[in-house]
């Protein structure tokens, strides 16, 4: 869990204002912003070993209190109570298993004990598996001798190498051999320390099935009840035969695929242990075993659809991620009435070669009738990369439109203006 909430402490004389921690905050999730427009004051919890990695500045942005956690569990907890904290919340994978451990010193609902499974890809798959629900063969290790028997009794033809800890910024490495595994492991346990402060890495089965995401809200269990699971949203990934993410549609809720999706999720929720809060998946469906967990975080994931898809569905992620685990803001806003299902489509724009983003062809890119939002990168003139993974895409493009034929037509063109010039000429200005 990541998520936990109670009154404050009933011997106060003076009422403190409503407030709650946002534990390892990500800047691409504003909460700050959302506990302001509800009246709530926003603290923020770094880690001293955080600071000194570069993940977070002292001063975070917005945030009316930083508290830096340097591994005190007390002196940490004393303070947040100080500051009138209701909730506790992780703002990042980063920050879960944190924030079950200082939910648990305040005093509020929560299990560190079995954390790992709610923040580690390895300890996810084992829980399933001993459930005896549908999960790829993982094996996690800190030693890369046990990792290479491993590989010699498995029998997979591939597999997949990455941190075992949820969220860690790595693409996982395609390994076929005993030799390629072995060379791409110790930057790998680099990658997953420097991360989480923990060497332990994944080896998993490599499945060719199509990938999804899905993102849930958990309220909390009513006194001798079961928590309640919401599937708000899911997505389908789409990838280039250079396995480089193309696109991610938002699937239509009332489809079988997304209604099978849907209930898997709620079941690894159920027995992975969230008990509150956001929470977003990575599947992957396989024909002939339905889908599997690739891994869950226990925290709100953001994009550059959430407005789109907020005008479109009414789903507030981060506003309906916080009403989950704090009382109503004394003036709700007025809610959105979305109109019809529309379509909505994130496009990555990703660079054959080194170049600039053309004018030109980004203005043209910018007049399609679908397009409905495009990601601050995306200027004339700025300098991009070419595109090896999904961290390394130029930019972003939120296509929306209640016929999916005109989102296809417009995605067809964004693709032609690729290959006509919209990242300059080959390596030059």
């Amino acid at each position: 869990m990541s998520v936990s909430t109670a009154p404050l402490h009933p011997g106060r004389r003076r009422a403190l204002p409503a407030a709650a921690a946002i534990v390892a905050p990500c800047p691409s999730a504003d909460y700050a912003r959302a506990l302001a427009r509800r009246g709530t004051l926003a603290v923020a919890v770094t880690t001293s070993d955080s600071l000194s990695r570069g993940h977070c500045s002292p001063g975070t942005p917005g945030y009316g209190h930083t508290v830096v956690h340097d591994g005190g569990l007390a002196r940490t907890s004393r303070r947040l109570r100080s500051l009138g904290v209701r909730a506790v919340l992780a703002g990042s994978p980063r920050g879960a298993a944190l924030a079950e451990r200082l939910a648990d010193a305040l005093a509020l609902p929560a299990d560190p004990a079995t954390a790992l499974r709610r923040c580690d890809r390895g300890e996810q798959a084992r829980v399933l598996a001993q459930a005896k629900t549908g999960v790829p063969c993982t094996w996690r290790t800190q030693e890369l001798t046990t990792a290479l028997a491993w590989w010699r009794i498995c029998a997979h033809p591939a597999i997949l190498l990455l941190p075992a800890a949820v969220g860690a910024p790595a693409a996982p490495v395609l390994c076929r051999s005993s030799r390629e595994i072995a060379v791409a492991w110790p930057q790998m346990r680099r990658t997953a320390h420097r991360y989480s402060g923990s060497t332990h890495l994944i080896l998993r089965e490599h499945l060719p099935g199509r990938r999804y995401t899905t993102h849930s809200l958990t309220r909390p269990a009513p006194a001798g009840g079961e928590a309640t699971h919401t599937i708000t949203d899911v997505w389908a990934h789409s990838h280039t035969d250079d396995t480089i993410l193309a696109r991610i549609d938002l699937l239509p809720r009332q489809g079988m695929l997304a209604r099978a999706l849907a209930l898997y999720t709620q079941r690894v929720l159920q027995i992975l242990g969230v008990r509150a809060g956001p929470a977003c998946c990575h599947l992957i469906y396989e024909p002939g075993r339905g889908p599997l967990l690739l891994s869950m975080a226990a925290a709100a994931a953001t994009s550059p659809a959430d407005q789109v898809l907020q005008a479109a569905t009414g789903i507030n992620r981060l506003g309906h991620a916080l009403d989950t685990v704090l009382p109503p803001p004394a003036a709700p806003p007025t809610a959105e009435q979305p109109s019809a299902f529309r379509h909505i489509v994130r496009v990555r724009l990703n660079a054959p070669h080194r170049g600039y983003l053309d004018e030109r062809h980004l203005a043209a890119l910018r007049a399609l009738p679908t397009v409905a939002h495009c990601t601050n990168s995306l200027i004339p003139g700025a300098p991009v990369e070419q595109t090896t993974s999904a961290r390394s895409a130029a930019g972003e493009v939120v296509l929306s439109h209640p016929r999916a034929q005109a989102i296809e037509a417009d995605y067809q063109h964004i693709r032609r203006l690729e290959r006509s010039g919209l990242y300059g000429a080959d390596g030059s200005r």
